[in-house]
């Protein structure tokens, strides 16, 4: 019984795990960027306890030395780049969720 039901729930968050790689994705994550650079943002000093080194190093990179997300959305291939350095479970952390309400009313209009 536990092993079927974690069979659902390992299955229930693959399909529908967002993905950040897509065009939805990056229009919404444009659309409100402000919102998760206020999110993410005071999160910048942290990283190093929050995030695997390789993430850590991935983020500093894209962040080209700076202690805060570019004030302009950048460019969807660096919002790809930057949701691939941090792991699926921390997500939630960087503004996962305003993605996702916006890529589900979009899926719904």
């Amino acid at each position: 019984m536990y092993f079927k039901l974690s069979c659902v729930l390992v299955l229930a968050t693959t399909v529908c795990a967002l993905d950040f790689h897509s065009d939805e994705a990056a229009e919404c994550a444009t659309k409100h960027w402000s919102e998760i650079r206020d999110i993410v943002n005071p999160k910048i000093s942290m990283m190093d306890k929050i995030l695997p080194k390789a993430g850590v190093e991935r983020v500093r990179k894209l962040l080209d030395g700076k202690d805060e997300l570019p004030k302009d959305p950048p460019p969807r291939s660096w919002l790809g780049e930057a949701a691939d350095a941090i792991p699926e479970g921390l997500m939630s952390m960087f503004g996962k969720k305003i993605i996702e309400e916006c890529v589900d009313e979009m899926k719904h209009k």
